[in-house]
């Protein structure tokens, strides 16, 4: 009988090594997913920074274009007379 529980104890000794080595395993490759998480979430947040500053050099850009139009179009009118 002590023979019997010795092999139950031992096997159930290595199964709970192996999932303490797997939970191991698991927290690390956990916090390296949380790292990549963080990585790609300030990467979008660039990327929407880039987005806004994108457009608001557009519509700079417009508001030059129709600048310098309105002043061909004076300069031209002044020509005129």
């Amino acid at each position: 009988m002590d023979n019997a529980n010795t092999k139950i104890f031992d096997a159930l000794d290595r199964k709970i090594e192996k999932l303490l080595g797997r939970l191991e395993t698991l927290a690390v490759e956990n916090e390296r997913m949380k790292t990549e998480l963080a990585a790609a979430r300030k990467a979008e947040k660039d990327a929407g920074d880039a987005r806004g500053a994108a457009e608001r050099l557009e519509k700079d850009q417009q508001t030059v274009r129709e600048r310098l139009e309105t002043l061909i179009r004076s300069l031209e009118a002044a020509e005129e007379k």
